[in-house]
C-alpha cells in the first residue's frame, strides 16, 4: 500500500515518541509490537507511516531535521531508538500566535521565523509535502494556534487528528465545513493507551455493570514534562478538565460528585506521569465499595500508541470517502469525541472500523 504521509503540528514529547514507534515498526514491519493494539487498521501497518514534516515555534527545532529537533532542551521523553526513514524530515516554522503563552514562555525561546510565519504558508507546506494526515499535538490552551492548524489542513485537504482538548471535532460549524470539503476529522483530546482516563473509565464501567451506584470519584494527575508545566496555569488547563469530565460522563458517571484533571507540575518527574484515582460506590444492602489506585506511566510513549491508531484510522476514513467527524474509531481514541461510548463499546466500534 502507499505510505501514509503524516505531518506533525508540534515537534514535542509525544511527537518524538510517536516518531520512534514508527521507526521501530519500519525496522520490524511484520512484528506485533507491544502496545500496538491493531497490527493493521484499514489494511495499513504502522510501518506504512512516514513522517514527512513537522511544525514548531522553538528556535532549537525550527529549521532543523526531525532527528535534530528531538534533541532540543524541552524534550523530556526517553530516546528508545534512532529514527530511520523519517529522520531528515524538515521542522518548519509555525505562526507563534498563543502557542507559548503561560509558563511555556519561560522555557522555550521562539524562533524568529515563527514570528513571521503565516497560516497560508502552513497550508502551502501541507500541500507541498503531500501530507495525508496532520496530527495536532500543541500545548493545551493554545486555542488560536490549534484552530489555525485545523483551518490550514481544511484548506490543504489534509485529514486532521486533534490530540488536544480544544473543541475541533465537537465544533458543529467547523465539523460541517470539513464535511463539505470531504476531509476527515478525528478528535478531540487524545486518550493515552493505558492512561489515567482509560483506567478510570474502565473501572467505572465495571462497577456499573455489576449494578453498583457511584457516589463520588476523583482523578489527580501530576508530571514533570512541558505538558504539565503548561497545565500548571489554570487558564491553560480549563479545557483539559472539561474534556476529562466528558470522558467520565460517557462512561456512565453522571450526577456523580467528582473531579478529574492535571493538578501539579513536579519537574524532577520528567516524562513520568502519576495518576491517583478514587471511586466510591454503594453495593448490596447499602454496603460500601472503595477503590483507590496509583498508576505510574511514561507519558509520551503512552500517547504514541494511540496516535499510531489514529493516523491510520484517518487515512482509512479518507480512503473510504468519509468526511467530517468520523465516529467509528473516535470514542476509543479520544477523551472528548462528539459521541462518547463506554470503554467496551468503544473498543468494539474501533475494531469494526479497523477491519
Amino acid at each position: 500500500m502507499k505510505p501514509i504521509r503524516v505531518a506533525l503540528a508540534g515537534a514535542g514529547n509525544c511527537a518524538w515518541s510517536f516518531s520512534q514507534f514508527v521507526a521501530q515498526a519500519q525496522a520490524e514491519p511484520d512484528t506485533r509490537l507491544p502496545g500496538l493494539m491493531c497490527h493493521t487498521v484499514g489494511g495499513y501497518r504502522l510501518a506504512d507511516v512516514r513522517v514527512v514534516a513537522a511544525f514548531d515555534v522553538d528556535e532549537a527545532k525550527v529549521g532543523r531535521s526531525l532527528a535534530e529537533a528531538f534533541t532540543a532542551p524541552a524534550i523530556a521523553a526517553t530516546g528508545f531508538t534512532a529514527l530511520g526513514t523519517d529522520r531528515d524530515a524538515p521542522v518548519l516554522p509555525a505562526p507563534l500566535l498563543d502557542g507559548l503563552a503561560g509558563p511555556l514562555g519561560s522555557v522555550v525561546t521562539p524562533a524568529a521565523a515563527a514570528r513571521e510565519a503565516t497560516p497560508e504558508e502552513v497550508a502551502k507546506a501541507l500541500v507541498e509535502h503531500d501530507a495525508d494526515v496532520l496530527v495536532i499535538a500543541l500545548p493545551t490552551g493554545a486555542s488560536r494556534a490549534i484552530r489555525m492548524f485545523a483551518e490550514a489542513a481544511l484548506t490543504a485537504g489534509t485529514a486532521v487528528v486533534n490530540c488536544t482538548p480544544e473543541e475541533i471535532a465537537r465544533d458543529e460549524e467547523l465539523a460541517r465545513r470539513f464535511t463539505q470539503a470531504r476531509v476527515p476529522l478525528l478528535g478531540d483530546d487524545l486518550r493515552s493507551h493505558l492512561g489515567a482516563t482509560t483506567l478510570h473509565t474502565a473501572l467505572i464501567e465495571l462497577l456499573l455493570s455489576r449494578g453498583l451506584e457511584l457516589s463520588r470519584t476523583y482523578q489527580l494527575n501530576v508530571g514533570g514534562n512541558t505538558d504539565f508545566l503548561n497545565l500548571a496555569d489554570a487558564s491553560r488547563s480549563a479545557t483539559k478538565f472539561a474534556s476529562k469530565a466528558n470522558a467520565l460522563r460517557a462512561a456512565g458517571a453522571t450526577d456523580v460528585e467528582g473531579v478529574a484533571g492535571p493538578t501539579g507540575f513536579i519537574g524532577h518527574l520528567g516524562d513520568t506521569k502519576l495518576c491517583f484515582a478514587s471511586i466510591r460506590a454503594t453495593s448490596v444492602l447499602g454496603s460500601e465499595v472503595e477503590i483507590d489506585i496509583k498508576l505510574t506511566v511514561e507519558d509520551s510513549p503512552n500517547a504514541a500508541g494511540v496516535i499510531a491508531n489514529a493516523v491510520r484510522a484517518a487515512k482509512t476514513a479518507a480512503d473510504r470517502g468519509l468526511a467530517g467527524r468520523v465516529d467509528g474509531p473516535s470514542p476509543l481514541l479520544f477523551k472528548s469525541p462528539p459521541r462518547g461510548l463506554p470503554e467496551s463499546e468503544a473498543r468494539a466500534a474501533f475494531l469494526a472500523f479497523a477491519s
